[in-house]
Parts: structure tokens; C-alpha cells; sequence
């Protein structure tokens, strides 16, 4: 009797030693699966169910192996936040790019939308923000270095808006911004303030236009070919001004560039001379579609540029020239 109530203690002991066992397996296994939102519950269910055919002894082994691999995981994760916090995303971004009207597009997660947008004004020359936060004006001086941006010496008018979508998250990201990051995605540029754990707080575009920049023959005028060598435009981004020949008569404009809408140019304030012309219904023509221009495609390279009008027609082909309006200048 009494070897048979000793082996029920062995018996007893060994199950219990089991459970313990596949208990701290299956809380280890939890841990993970909280630690790494890629585990599906279908990893978990398996492992757990793979528990009932190791030894015991291994068992252990292997469920203290795991919580050291994964405390030596969690401390090269957190080095890994830590560099990345103090060590922002991007290293000196050109000037250039800096440079210019950028408009918001989503502030702290809210989309903006509508044809007057939020905007952010950088001057490189001066280093100073002017914005507009769809209520108030704001004036900063900035400063951007390594990927790091500080605003400087920051302020807003008073006014109250009862319909000012975004003021209140514009001016948060503007306060909690301490890193930047620029990419170029098709020809728009996209800039992102980011906080002290960089996340994301803004995100503003502005096209990328410097493709465009230098000397263009018109090669067609609506579906017409236009074989007249000398009628040309020179676009200058930078300046946002427009130069050309439209056949004997010599034109001059501005550029504008609408941030709130994709692939945006628009030829405005043209001034012709008035001399008289053999073919004055081709001038006319161009003149009147640079006038409906209001978007540009891009060709197959940078050498083809089709300006569009409202509905995308193409209204004029032009072919790019060897010549660098900017360089020329």
C-alpha cells in the first residue's frame, strides 16, 4: 500500500512539473505574440500544441533559451528607437527643395481638402516660415540641419474662425516638430515634420518642377503640327516666369503653380507684341491655349511636355531644346 500511494506522488509531482512547464511555454509564447503584431494566433496555436511531445527537461531548456533571446531582443529594439529619436531620418536636404509654397496635405492624421489649402511658405534665403493654418497667419524663423527642424521665435494672429478645419492640429505639428523628411515620389515633393520618437505629425507637397526648366519647341498646337522651328517657349520655374516666340511676335508671362492640385501650371498676365504677322491665326491659337492651360503631362522622358486644359485635353505638345533657359539667363 504504502509503494502504491508513493508512486501516486511521483505520478502527482511529474504532471504538476508538466504544467508548470507548459504554463511558462505558453506565457512566454503570449509575451511574444504581444511583442510582435506579424504572429498570428494560428503560430501560436501550433507551438502550443507541439508542447506535449518534448521531454520535459527540454522543455525548460528551451522556455529559458526563449526569455533570453527575447530580453536581449527587446534591449536591441529599444537601442534601436533610441539612436533612431536622437539620429533623424534624412541628411542635408538641398536648399532648392526647401525652397517654395507647400501645401498641407494631412495634420496630426486629418486629410485637408477643399481648393483653398492650409500652406507653409519656406524662405531659404531669409530662413523664415510664413503659413497660412486655414484661420491664421503664422511667421517663424527656421532652422533645418541633419534632418532636424526648430522653428524660431513663432507667431500667429489672433483671429477666431468658426470654420478653421485644421488650425488647431497645424499649430500642434508646428510645436512638437523636431525632425524632417523629403522624398520625391513622380514629380511632386513631399515633406514630413516628425516628433522626438519620429512620428509622423505632417505631411505638406509641393511639385517638383525643375524638369520643366529651360527651352521648349511647340511641336503641335491642339492635333495640328506646328512645323515653324522658331516658335519656342522658355519656362523658368524658379522664377515663375514664361519667355517665347509665337511665330514673328514675341510673348512674356508668369507662371502659377497651384500646390492644392496635382500637375498644376497655369501661363498668366501675357503681354504680346503687336506686329503684324503672315500667320497671325497660329499665334492667336497658341496664345489662346496657353491662356486654357491649367495642367502638364509628362511624355515618355523628360524631353516631351503636354500642357492641358481643365479636362486634360492636351491643348500643346512641346519638345525640349539642348538649350538651359537658366543657364542661359
Amino acid at each position: 500500500m504504502q509503494m502504491k500511494h508513493l508512486s501516486q506522488i511521483i505520478f502527482t509531482s511529474v504532471v504538476t512539473v508538466f504544467s508548470l512547464s507548459s504554463c511558462s511555454l505558453l506565457n512566454d509564447i503570449f509575451n511574444k505574440t504581444t511583442d510582435n503584431s506579424t504572429l498570428v494566433s494560428k503560430e501560436v496555436h501550433d507551438e502550443s500544441a507541439n508542447i506535449v511531445v518534448k521531454p520535459i527537461v527540454k522543455e525548460q531548456e528551451e522556455a529559458q533559451e526563449k526569455k533570453a533571446t527575447k530580453k536581449t531582443s527587446t534591449k536591441k529594439t529599444s537601442t534601436k528607437k533610441e539612436s533612431a529619436s536622437n539620429n533623424p531620418i534624412d541628411a542635408e536636404i538641398p536648399s532648392s527643395v526647401i525652397n517654395g509654397n507647400w501645401t498641407v496635405c494631412i495634420a496630426m492624421g486629418k486629410a485637408t481638402s477643399g481648393d483653398e489649402r492650409p500652406y507653409i511658405i519656406f524662405d531659404e534665403a531669409t530662413k523664415t516660415m510664413y503659413a497660412n493654418n486655414g484661420c491664421n497667419t503664422l511667421n517663424a524663423e527656421y532652422k533645418i540641419s541633419n534632418g532636424n527642424i526648430e522653428f524660431i521665435n513663432m507667431l500667429s494672429t489672433q483671429r477666431y474662425c468658426h470654420d478653421a478645419q485644421y488650425e488647431m492640429e497645424i499649430n500642434q505639428a508646428l510645436a512638437n516638430a523636431k525632425a524632417v523628411s523629403v522624398k520625391a515620389v513622380g514629380n511632386e515633393y513631399y515633406m514630413t515634420f516628425l516628433n522626438i520618437k519620429n512620428e509622423a505629425l505632417m505631411t505638406l507637397r509641393k511639385p517638383n518642377l525643375d524638369f520643366i526648366n529651360g527651352t521648349w519647341k511647340i511641336t503641335k498646337v491642339n492635333s495640328t503640327s506646328c512645323k515653324n522651328k522658331n516658335i519656342e517657349l522658355a519656362l523658368d520655374i524658379e522664377d515663375l516666369k514664361v519667355h517665347g516666340n509665337v511665330g514673328c511676335n514675341i510673348v512674356n508671362g508668369s507662371l502659377l503653380l497651384d500646390a492644392s492640385k496635382a500637375n498644376s501650371i497655369m501661363f498668366l498676365d501675357l503681354i504680346s507684341t503687336m506686329k503684324s504677322c503672315p500667320d497671325l491665326a497660329l499665334e492667336t491659337e497658341i496664345l489662346m491655349a496657353l491662356e486654357q492651360t491649367e495642367y502638364y503631362k509628362k511624355g515618355k522622358d523628360d524631353k516631351i511636355l503636354f500642357l492641358c486644359d481643365k479636362d486634360n485635353n492636351v491643348v500643346l505638345e512641346l519638345t525640349s531644346t539642348t538649350e538651359n533657359y537658366i543657364q542661359d539667363k
